[in-house]
């Protein structure tokens, strides 16, 4: 056991070294290129072989035959393989009418994957189906994406109840537990990514969605289905109304389903729509391993790269919420080339300028995509410039998709939006409109400098999109909007190279496969907004984490337990520099441990302590990158919590390695020590003041 605090006197004493060590080194800890992994590591955490010949073979049967594998070892994963989508045509389910309909494979290799490209197609009416099916081969994982296409003449008949993901779960047992495991999504408040567990029980669907049109609003379309030690990962690919629902069959297999919530359409002649796209990942054995897995897959294959690595997360600055509406001079452009300044002088990389510069202001300026010609009346180049001269990146809001009454596009281009009302929806769905908004963001973006194009979206499209609907078209507003939003972010991502998008709308509500893929999310709940929520910065992290790898959040001051409780591979920060007594010693401190922090997020995570609610409650995790045999752990005792020690145990370590263990404790006074990994693993986490933080840090030492 280690006791960390050795006196009042000795700490005061390790924190003022400190200070000064970091004043004069505070950028030598930034995470630099080479620090970010390339591609997974291939250890036992990675798929085996077995596993991978099993998903092979089941996407084979499922899309390739369209027939059941049956047989002992034979059987290819978790899933059943019949066809593992459905739909209703013309009043006949799917299952029925695409054994007759003329069938087509195509399949390439390339390193790490399989695609198969199969369409079905219906020789009476021209409906073509198209599954573009993708398998990782290093993680025995397969996304597909669904195309309908009609090709006939005449417009086809009802397409309706689309399931993108139809599969049977072997869950046999009747009496073996099945569990669902998922996030609550994002409400703004302490349960924000909140893990639930639910257990599916026999002839009692368990049904869940989002709340009005945005993907993790409410809901989150990433989750895990577990039976004893196995299961399945799944992810939802729809910046729309999706929905899940499962089923445990009297006999005990259970039937997952997703896909859009409301589907009733028909297609004219020529037209194409595409299904929400779905990833599965079947997994067997310890369930954090599994967790990792998913992990790797979502940060090596889908997250957007920069250099060939996944994207280094920024160190902003930012205070839209503290100083906008109460220092006016603030948001002027010599307040923000102040800003700029204090943003370099934290030893943040990237200036973030929020909803703060355009004509009429936040809200009610939504829909003037001009600067204030007072404040600004050079635009906002001069602030990117500024940015680029210190070295920093230099990042803009903007909320394109919301228009309020009597702006610019409300008045100028009406016929580009939905409704008549005060807030209105900018008609992504149609294709002259996206072309003149992507026309104007692109421009903004050449203009003003911007290295991250910050895209919010605070209004619920749902009633807009259903509305705009007719009765035998149910959907495809919906349809035609999710695709032109993604259409215009890689617009946007092709014309700049590099260019980054940040993901937000109203903090973490549009989080979901597609837009993992295109974007990061650096806000990710309005919980940001306002100070005082470290606890439940905690219990986000333990939730969140433990699907997607890339996401930040905001702190409002320099204390440990603060920033630590919001930091991941990036953090924002508020920090009251224009308060004369502003501690920026400590604020240096606090950004330099954070850039020596931020390595780690590109590896494992596991949580220690159970993700809770409450001022009582004990709450830690671990990050491990494997490839380093190095990792970290925060531990955090609560304002109101009893337990002052914490036994861990920690993983991937190596129990005859040598590791030196770093003890930082609230006031950043350090401690080093050298241990086993037997030791280390088994290590006492001792806390003895609440409301306080410890952090770790570990390296091998004799590799």
């Amino acid at each position: 056991m280690i006791d960390l605090i050795d006196g009042v006197k000795y700490r005061k004493i390790c924190s003022l070294v400190c200070l000064f060590w970091v004043f004069v080194s505070v950028s030598a800890w930034a995470l630099e290129d080479a620090e970010i992994p390339v591609d997974a590591p291939q250890d036992a955490i990675m798929a085996s072989a077995e596993e991978v010949q099993a998903m092979l073979r089941w996407a084979s049967a499922a899309f390739c035959e369209g027939l059941e594998v049956r047989g002992g070892e034979e059987r290819p994963s978790f899933m059943t393989a019949a066809m593992p989508f459905s739909f209703v045509y013309d009043g006949v389910s799917s299952a029925e009418l695409l054994k007759d309909w003329r069938h087509s494979v195509e399949t390439k290799e390339t390193p790490g994957r399989v695609v198969h490209t199969a369409a079905w197609t219906d020789p009476k009416t021209g409906l073509r189906i198209t599954a573009v099916v993708t398998v990782f081969t290093r993680y025995a994982a397969a996304d597909w994406l669904l195309f309908f296409e009609n090709t006939g003449a005449q417009d086809t008949p009802i397409i309706e109840n689309v399931q993108a993901l139809d599969v049977r779960l072997r869950t046999g047992y009747g009496r073996k537990q099945v569990v669902l495991h998922r996030l609550t999504g994002d409400v703004c408040g302490e349960q924000s990514f909140l893990p639930l567990e639910t257990v599916v029980e026999v002839d009692k669907p368990v049904e869940f969605a989002p709340t009005g049109g945005r993907p993790s609003n409410g809901a989150f379309p990433f989750f895990n289905v577990r039976y004893g030690e196995e299961g399945v990962f799944t992810a939802i690919g729809w910046s729309g109304q999706w929905a899940a629902r499962l089923n445990r069959e009297s006999a005990g297999p259970v039937r997952l389903q997703a896909g859009m919530e409301r589907t009733h359409f028909k297609l004219h002649p020529g037209e194409r729509v595409r299904s929400p796209r779905i990833l599965v990942m079947p997994w067997k054995g310890e369930m954090a391993a599994g967790h990792n897995r998913f992990r790797r897959l979502l940060l090596f294959e889908y997250a957007p790269r920069l250099n060939g690595r996944p994207l280094r997360l920024p160190l902003g600055a930012q205070c839209f919420d503290r100083y906008s509406r109460t220092v006016p001079e603030w948001a002027t452009e010599a307040g923000q080339l102040r800003a700029v300044r204090a943003t370099h002088d934290f030893g943040c990389d990237t200036y973030w300028f929020d909803a703060a510069w355009f004509e009429g202001g936040f809200p009610d300026g939504v829909g003037n995509w001009f600067c204030k010609p007072r404040s600004f009346p050079n635009g906002l180049k001069p602030l990117g410039d500024a940015s680029h001269a210190l070295g920093l990146k230099f990042l803009v809001w903007f909320e394109p998709e919301r228009v309020v009454d009597g702006t610019q596009i409300a008045r100028e281009h009406p016929e580009f939006v939905f409704g008549n009302g005060k807030e209105r929806l900018f008609k992504l769905s149609d294709p002259a409109a996206r072309r003149w908004l992507t026309e104007m963001l692109s421009e903004r973006i050449r203009e003003f400098g911007i290295d991250v194009y910050r895209n919010d979206f605070n209004i619920d499209p749902l009633e807009f999109w259903r509305a705009a609907d007719s009765p035998d078209r149910q959907g495809i507003t919906e349809i035609r909007y999710v695709e032109g939003h993604y259409a215009m972010w890689d617009e946007l991502r092709r014309r700049h190279p590099g260019l980054w998008i940040d993901n937000c709308s109203s903090g973490g509500r549009r989080i979901d496969l597609e837009t993992l893929s295109r974007s990061v999310t650096l806000w990710r709940s309005d919980t940001g907004c306002a100070p005082g929520h470290a606890d439940w910065d905690q219990t986000q992290a333990l939730g969140l984490s433990q699907y997607v790898p890339l996401y930040t959040t905001c702190a409002w001051e320099p204390k440990a337990y603060v920033l630590r409780s919001a930091a991941t591979g990036g953090l924002i920060v508020q920090f009251d520099y224009l308060n004369e007594t502003f501690p920026m010693a400590e604020e240096q401190a606090a950004i330099a441990e954070i850039k020596e922090n931020q390595k780690y997020w590109y590896g494992d995570f596991y949580p220690l302590t159970q993700a809770a609610i409450g001022p009582d409650v004990l709450a830690a995790w671990q990050l491990h990158r494997a490839d380093l045999d190095a990792g970290m752990v925060l531990a955090f005792r609560r304002s109101a919590c009893p337990i002052s020690v914490l036994k861990t145990n920690l993983h991937g370590l190596k129990e005859e390695g040598r590791y030196v263990v770093e003890f930082v404790d609230e006031a950043r006074a350090r401690q080093s020590r050298t241990l086993t990994g037997r030791q280390l693993r088994d290590l006492e986490l001792r806390l003895p003041e609440r409301g306080t933080s410890l952090l770790v840090r570990y390296h091998r030492l004799d590799q």
